[in-house]
């Protein structure tokens, strides 16, 4: 019996391209758990479409257009939401894997229909962040403040139709509904192995990817950077911190506060880049930076992507919060303090000094990410509770 599942996405690909790696990740997790999949999102022109794998090779194969594309959000939503409704009605999947995209009316009715006519689909919502709250403290943008009124007014009703919400790294109830708890994970074959020589490197190339935002405290580093050069009119290591993928408005802060720092000679900043370009920047840096900022959000626990990516390629990393697969004993990364304290650049000299030594650190981290941090093995909690469900 074919176990079939619908993965419903509605990021917007051109905003959130850091996502799209993690969406189809876990398609394919489901795939390698047995599970015939379907995901249903918006491509790079608005479009609503439907992407389909190779039975054998789990590589993607097709995407059909569903619907076309609206520079009306609201017309977008509604196109994703009534395609995926004719979707379900089509191959009547076991179970809808929905991304949470912030509760509003439309949504909120969505679901009402889908459980009206569709009572023994299971529906499972994952909340990529929990609590979000103070993602909006200090929000100006009309827009913001209204996602944040609608999705506080309408999120109430949720648990009267979603079975369970997929958190992670958060095992309490949200909005009253129970939740399965899992780690973040990576599709390893997505990231290539960087081998990248620790002996010595002069100068130290760190390096840092993400759809940059206060919460990845990025500025700690670039004050780190400041205080480090001033220390000392001869520092005896030079750092480069590469940045890829700020953009606007948070980009113009943090080339700001650089300047300020006197340390804009030694941060660089790099467009949003993927694949063979972003390949090559990794190939040259001997450090990679996770997230310095979470307890800005109030999160101590955290799993993020990046910490599981820079695995993978192999190259060492540092964070500032509590993350389950990479504990104290883990020798390849670097926990620092979580403050607003400047990072301290001299310890992750230090870092690197002590393990340049050590042979195979990257075939070591590639090894480990194989083993523990595929979307597969993250996934299967949530594979037990479909497979023993009984409605």
């Amino acid at each position: 019996m074919i176990r079939k599942g619908l993965y419903l996405s509605n990021i917007d690909p051109q905003q959130s391209i850091g996502y799209i790696p993690k969406i189809l990740g876990q398609v394919q997790g489901f795939r390698q758990l047995g599970y015939d999949m379907d995901l249903i999102c918006f491509n790079q022109n608005s479009q609503v479409v439907l992407t389909s794998f190779h039975q054998q090779t789990d590589q993607l194969q097709e995407s059909n257009v569903l619907a076309q594309g609206s520079s009306n959000l609201l017309v977008r939503r509604l196109r994703l939401l009534r395609a995926a409704i004719k979707h379900i009605s089509d191959t009547r999947p076991k179970f809808l894997y929905l991304r949470y995209p912030r509760s509003e009316p439309l949504y909120v009715y969505f679901l009402a229909k889908i459980r009206s006519q569709f009572p023994k689909l299971i529906i499972l919502s994952e909340f990529p962040t929990y609590p979000y709250d103070k993602e909006y403290e200090g929000k100006l943008k009309l827009k913001d403040r209204l996602v944040f009124f609608l999705d506080k007014v309408t999120r109430q009703y949720l648990k009267h139709f979603i079975n369970r919400v997929v958190a992670i790294n958060y095992d309490q109830h949200i909005f009253g509904i129970e939740t399965i708890s899992i780690d973040n994970g990576i599709n390893i074959s997505d990231y290539k192995h960087t081998k990248n020589s620790l002996a010595s490197p002069d100068p130290i190339n760190i390096i840092g990817v993400a759809n940059v935002s206060p919460w990845h405290g990025y500025d700690r580093l670039i004050r780190g950077l400041g205080k480090y050069y001033r220390q000392s009119s001869d520092p005896h290591r030079k750092i480069i911190f590469h940045i890829v993928g700020a953009q606007a408005p948070y980009l113009n802060e943090l080339v700001m506060l650089a300047s300020q720092e006197e340390s804009a000679d030694y941060v660089i900043f790099h467009e949003p880049t993927q694949g063979k370009e972003l390949d090559s920047l990794f190939i040259g840096c001997q450090l990679a930076i996770g997230v310095l900022g979470g307890h800005r959000k109030g999160l101590e626990l955290m799993s993020p992507l990046k910490n599981r990516e820079y695995c993978a390629r192999g190259i060492p990393f540092i964070f500032s919060h509590s993350d389950p697969d990479f504990p104290a004993g883990f020798q390849y990364s670097l926990h620092v303090n979580s403050s607003e304290n400047p990072i301290d650049v001299s310890q992750l000299i230090d870092f690197i000094e002590k393990i340049k030594e050590e042979n195979d650190v990257a075939k070591n981290m590639r090894n480990y990410a194989s083993r523990t941090l595929s979307w597969a093995t993250k996934l299967d909690p949530v594979k037990s509770y479909i497979d023993d469900f009984v409605y």
